[in-house]
């Protein structure tokens, strides 16, 4: 918890109205006016089309200080406001001082999670695991950006003695900002893929972006890496190391063996350790949050015993590999929040391992792959082979990306789709007992429209792809039948 006198200091800004007593204490933070929940800071962030100085005038009551970076007429921009008004050089960097200032202040134990895929998934483990012994704020959704960390740090108060965080990155740099403002006791790199390879331009160039993790590690802290890339025990080099995976690794999983709903029982073993564990979520990729969550717990002394307990009761994520099933019978993972390649192929083993006779695979416009899409199509594409029985593609954003995928496959039906509409009439044509579909696509391309057309919704919105990031379900533009 910070309060005004805190925020005047932490940013070096400048009252432009100051009406309450500078001990009156703030939490939680909002950028958006029409999402200010229980927010009591408010960032004016500026910009073209969406300037958060032009709606000071819908403050809620609940705001005790807003941060603007220009002179604001208070009676005339913000009338009825009745919080204090601080000005800052930019308020995007006030928000991240903020944020620092408070783990600095509470100094919670930090644990970072980045890498190409699964971060969100590893997240939500290893904050559910660390639940059950310790006070814990994690970033919630994918808040893992310059704003979204620093928006979820804001919500420490002192009494959490726990923050996992998600790192993303778009560009060299960020990860090691994110890392300036909370710098992690353990730093976690579940492994560089080739998602946003446009932007980065080689996948070594990923391998710095997200190497940049253990930057600021602190002294004495734990760097936990994949064991199948060597080359992220290099990024981490002059720290403590300890790797994890599948068959090698100081955490390692034998005696691996597939449930009928797609989850993996097995033991996990480190050093003279050795703990049944049952995989947060289907497929074998579900190995990798459940080690991580454990050597983690190990790190912050929770007992072996609680984290089997916790690991076993992880809440599933919304269309990351959700399991549902359709009004005809199918079993239908909704996989549509991310498409990177990994992800992708991940989906197909998970299909792959289920006993259902009938293993469809449907994906639509795969955005993370961005320029790297032939190679990646191609690499792909060899996998659209049997037990998979058939394939559909449906991308409207480029549609040669469906034609290279298609010439790709390996004696599988694959049929690309036209549009939506025919996509979901073909998709309640395979709603049937003995067929498990799985749903792929990049998460501009809001794919949940087509699992909830499969589930009988009423699909309206016609967009090809969508700026929002709220789910299709919770938007006014699609309607439940």
């Amino acid at each position: 918890m910070i309060t005004l006198d805190d925020a005047q200091a932490a940013t070096g800004g400048r009252w432009l109205r100051q009406p309450l007593p500078g001990a009156t204490p703030l939490r939680g933070g909002a950028f958006d006016t029409r999402a200010l929940g229980d927010a009591e800071i408010f960032f004016a962030f500026p910009g073209r089309g969406a300037d958060g100085h032009r709606f000071l005038d819908r403050l809620g009551p609940r705001i005790r200080l807003a941060l603007v970076q220009r002179e604001v007429r208070r009676e005339a921009e913000a009338p009825g406001f009745a919080g204090a008004l601080l000005r800052v050089g930019d308020t995007r960097l006030a928000l991240q001082q903020l944020a620092a200032y408070l783990v600095a202040r509470h100094r919670p134990r930090v644990v970072a999670i980045t890498g190409s895929f699964g971060k969100t998934t590893a997240k939500a483990a290893v904050a559910h695991v660390l639940a059950g012994g310790r006070r814990v704020l994690s970033t919630p959704g994918s808040y893992n950006n310059e704003i979204g960390v620093p928006l979820a740090l804001l919500g420490l108060d002192g009494t959490q003695d726990a923050a996992v965080l998600e790192f993303s990155a778009r560009h060299g740099g960020d990860i090691d900002l994110l890392g300036r403002i909370a710098p992690p006791d353990i730093a976690v790199l579940l492994g560089v893929g080739r998602a946003h390879i446009g932007v980065f331009g080689s996948q070594e160039a990923i391998c710095r972006a997200k190497g940049e993790i253990f930057n600021h590690l602190r002294p004495g802290g734990l760097a936990l890496v994949a064991a199948a890339q060597p080359r992220l025990r290099e990024l981490a080099a002059g720290h403590r190391i300890l790797t994890f995976g599948r068959a090698e690794g100081d955490y390692r999983v034998e005696g691996l063996a597939t449930e009928p709903g797609g989850h993996q029982r097995f033991t996990a073993v480190h050093e003279a350790r050795r703990v049944a564990f049952r995989a947060p979520v289907p497929g074998a990729h579900g190995l990798y949050p459940a080690l991580v969550a454990w050597a983690v717990a190990g790190e912050l002394g929770l007992p072996d015993a609680l984290v089997a307990e916790r690991l076993a009761s992880v809440p599933a994520l919304r269309h990351r590999g959700e399991r549902l099933t359709g009004r005809g019978g199918a079993v239908v993972l909704d996989d549509t929040y991310n498409a990177s390649p990994e992800t992708v192929l991940n989906l197909i083993e998970t299909l792959a391992s289920l006993p259902e006779p009938e293993k469809v695979l449907v994906l639509g416009h795969l955005s993370e792959l961005e320029e790297g899409l032939g190679e990646s199509a191609a690499l792909i594409g060899t996998r659209l082979a049997p037990p998979l029985t058939r394939c559909l593609l449906y991308d409207p954003c480029c549609p040669g990306s469906a034609e290279r995928l298609a010439r790709a496959a390996q004696g599988i039906a694959v049929q690309i789709v036209a549009d939506l509409p025919a996509l979901i009439e073909a998709l309640r044509g395979l709603d049937r007992p003995g067929c498990a579909i799985g749903v792929k696509a990049g998460r501009v391309a809001h794919f949940e429209r087509a699992v909830q057309g499969l589930l009988g919704a009423r699909v309206d919105c016609r967009l090809q792809t969508c700026p929002l990031l709220m789910s299709c379900t919770e938007c006014e533009a699609m309607t439940a039948a």
